[in-house]
This record gives C-alpha cells, structure tokens and sequence, in this order.
C-alpha cells in the first residue's frame, strides 16, 4: 500500500514530516497556549489554595470542615460532567468555543466572589467557579497537539507548566497586596488603604480592612481573564475528522462505551491507573510539606515558606527540563524518571533528621512535581485517539479528582490511628505511605506502551470526507 496514495490512512498522517504534510504551529499560537498555564494558575493559587479558603473559613468563620466539604462538592461535579463535557466537544471537533465560554464563566463567578455576602452565597460561587475552572483545563489540555505541531509536544507542554509556576509567584506578590500590607527587603508596601487610594475611582470596591481577603478575588478575576485573551485567538483548533451532530444521549454513549472498551486503546486503561496512584501520591506530598516541617522539626511559618518558595524555582526547571528530556527520549522513559526521582524526595524527606535534609528534598520534589504535570499530558496526548482527546482528558480529570480524595484521607487515617501512640512517628510513617503509592504508580505506568505523540495535526480535509475516505 502507497502512502501517497492513502491520504486518508492513520499510519500515513501519524507520519506527516516523511509524507510531505507537516505543519509547524506558529510561535504566536505557541505562546497564546503557554500563557493560559500561567492565568489560570492565578485562579488556582488564589481560590483554590489561599484567599478563598482563609476568607471562608477566617474571615467569615465557617471552618476548615466547610472548605473541603466546597472543594469535594465541586470534585463530584467534574467527575460528573468532565468526561461528558469532552465527548462534546470530539463530536463537534470544537474545543476552543467551550474553553472560552468555560474561562469567562469562571472569571465571572470569581469576580462575584468578590461581592460575596455570606457563606451560603460564597460556597456557591466557588463550587460553580471551580467546575468551570477544571472543565476549562480539560478543553485547554486537549488543544496541546494542535500548539505543538512540528515543535514537541513535551518541549511546550514544559513551557507552559513552567510559566504556571511563574503564575503562582505573580499571584503570591500582587494579590498580597490588596489585602494587607506587606514588607519586601524590609520595604513596607501595598495594603488596602494604599491600592484603593492608587486605583482613585476604580478602587471603591476595595474593602479598606486591613486582611480582607476578599479584595483578592476581583484583581484574580482580572488577571485570569486578561493572560487568558490570547489563548481565545491565537489557538488553532483543528478538526481530525467530519463534526457529527451534538445530543446527550450521543454523548453519554460515547463516555459509556470508551469506558468499556477502555482495553482496546493500548495502555489508556493502565495509564489512567497509574495516574491515579502517582498523582495521589505527588498532590498528597505537597499538600503536607509546610505540615511536616512544622510538626516533625518545629519549623516556623517563614521557613516553610522559604521551602516552598525554593521549591517553587526547581519546579520550573524541571518543567522545562522534562519537557525536553520528553520529546527525546519519549514521554514513558521520562515519566518513569520523574517518578523514581519522586520516590527519592519522598524516602529523603520521611527519613530526614533534620530540617536542612527537607531543604535538600526540595529541589527534587520541584522538579519532580513540574515534570509530572508536563510528561503526564503528552503521555495521554501519545495513547490518546486524536479524535477522542477531550474525552481522555476528561477521565484524566476524573483520575485526579479521585486522586485528590484518596491520598489525604490514607493520610489522614495513619495519623488518627498513630499519632496517639507514636506521635511525630506517625507522620513519618504517613510520608513514607507515599512512597509505596509512588512506587505503585510506577509499577503499572511500565506496563503502558512506549508511545510518542503524533508529530503533526492536520485539519479535516472536506473533500476527502465527500469522497468517502475514512479517517
């Protein structure tokens, strides 16, 4: 059989550069891509880690107990709707018109937290805020290999979990300082008096309270809209075959048999697995870093912090550097030594005996955790069928939300059990649980096949499907 005479044939378009029909996307698109990682975690940093939580559960009094009962409200929701959301936008080969209708739904509800009367009215608008926060990344994590053509998937996967941390620094700079004053190099800056004064008329809804959390989520509606404009576009959105009418049931259909037919997608099934473990373990790790120090070494606030923050720079090398490593050398062999390189952060970490072994599990642990993020998607965008991708990606979201669930409550229950009787002990045992997790996840991710990303995304060519040449 010719390849020049297959137009239509997968194997002939997976191998595009050899057969003539590769298409570089441009920097613009490239860029456009990267710099939705960064916006969007201005949202997350914001809403989901800091201002909102310590507004709910401080400033209004409603308890730690009532943010994570939000923050498992809103898990269910996308379990729920991601994988639907995302047979979707495969039946319709669209995937930029949900991105953008999900973001700016987001910014909205973000931006009405800042209006917020009360908890009832706070919870609700974080839940609705957060599923069309997660469902976004789902159409957003879809429109990688259209971003990444002629360029390596891994290469500006890494480019955009490099710039999202950098997103995390902005946030934890700028949107401080509508809330308090804060002392830079011993400089004291910013406070609500002073950002509402600056801002003359367009400040009158800034509360001028010193700690008023809630300035923050206005300026991260701003800013999450803004860096996400280019994304809305610049972005191509390439169909890999003819659109086929939009119903629900359709859709559910299609979520219900790829999940029962999951094994005829080599490696999915596993891969998905394994995610669910080693995410599990990585988030959980993460979660607990600032806890451990504090209770196992009796480290202060401005320490842990420092951990973080140092940890923070090394994630987006190793972001970048996986990125490359990834599009060399594939993302299955980068992915197994991102996580061995978690299994010795976590070992170093649970049998460190003094605070400076944290600070060297650090920057293994920041690296580690940025090459999870970029090699795991072009993991799934190389098993993946082009034209289920939003589907995939939406059970890539269901796997770790399940994941978020799983590692805190092992976590939770080694401590009540221990705790009593072994004291900080338990919490050592607690970190080294991760590791055999970890170590779990990297069992079964072997066993996925050692695939590689399609080279090249072509638009659906209307005359070949008028010719009846299947795709």
């Amino acid at each position: 059989m010719s390849e020049q005479g297959q137009k239509g044939d997968s194997d002939a378009r997976k191998r595009g550069p050899e057969n003539g029909t590769a298409r570089k996307a441009s920097r613009l698109a490239v860029w456009s891509w990267v710099l939705y990682d960064f916006s969007n975690t201005i949202f997350a940093i914001s809403i989901l880690t800091y201002f909102f939580p310590i507004w709910l559960a401080s400033d209004l009094g409603a308890g730690p107990g009532l943010v994570n009962g939000a923050v498992a409200i809103s898990s269910v929701f996308v379990v729920l709707t991601a994988p639907f959301l995302g047979a979707i936008a495969d039946l319709r080969q669209k995937r930029v018109p949900y991105l953008v209708v999900l973001t700016v739904l987001a910014v909205l509800l973000t931006a009405g937290l800042g209006f917020a009367g009360g908890v009832l009215v706070g919870v609700a608008l974080f839940v609705a805020a957060d599923l069309a926060y997660q469902s976004a990344n789902t159409f957003y994590n879809a429109l990688l290999p259209a971003v990444s053509a002629g360029r390596g998937a891994g290469r500006v996967s890494g480019y955009g979990t490099g710039l999202g941390y950098f997103g995390t620094i902005l946030a934890l700079v700028v949107l401080p300082l509508f809330v308090a004053q804060q002392d830079f190099f011993g400089l004291t800056v910013g406070g609500p008096e002073v950002m509402r004064s600056l801002l003359g008329p367009l400040g009158g809804w800034i509360d001028p309270t010193e700690g008023a959390n809630q300035n923050a989520f206005l300026p991260t509606a701003i800013l999450f809209l803004l860096f996400s404009l280019p994304a809305f576009f610049f972005v191509p959105d390439p169909a890999v075959r003819a659109p086929r009418p939009v119903r629900l049931g359709v859709a559910y259909r299609s979520v219900i048999a790829t999940l029962r037919g999951i094994g005829d997608y080599a490696g999915v099934g596993i891969f998905i697995l394994a995610t669910v473990l080693y995410t599990d373990a990585a988030n959980t790790a993460i979660a607990n870093t600032a806890l451990y120090g504090q209770q196992v070494f009796g480290m202060e606030s401005a320490e842990t912090t420092s951990l973080l923050l140092f940890s923070t720079v090394f994630a987006i090398v190793g972001s970048v550097g996986f990125g490359f490593s990834s599009d060399r050398v594939g993302p299955k062999k980068t992915l197994v030594a991102v996580l061995v390189l978690w299994l010795v952060a976590i070992t170093l970490a649970a049998g460190a005996v003094a605070p400076w072994m944290l600070f060297a599990a650090g920057p293994l642990v920041g690296i580690s955790l940025g090459g999870t993020w970029t090699v795991s998607r072009v993991m799934l965008v190389a098993l993946a069928p082009p034209e289920k991708l939003g589907e995939f990606f939406g059970l890539f979201s269901l796997a770790g939300k399940v994941s978020a669930v799983a590692g805190p409550a092992l976590t939770a229950l080694i401590l009540f059990s221990l705790e009593g009787s072994i004291g900080t002990g338990a919490y050592r045992i607690a970190m080294g649980s991760l590791a055999v997790i970890m170590a779990l996840g990297l069992f079964f991710l072997l066993r996925v096949p050692d695939a590689r990303p399609d080279p090249n995304v072509d638009e659906f060519a209307a005359e070949e499907a008028a010719s009846g040449v299947p795709r």
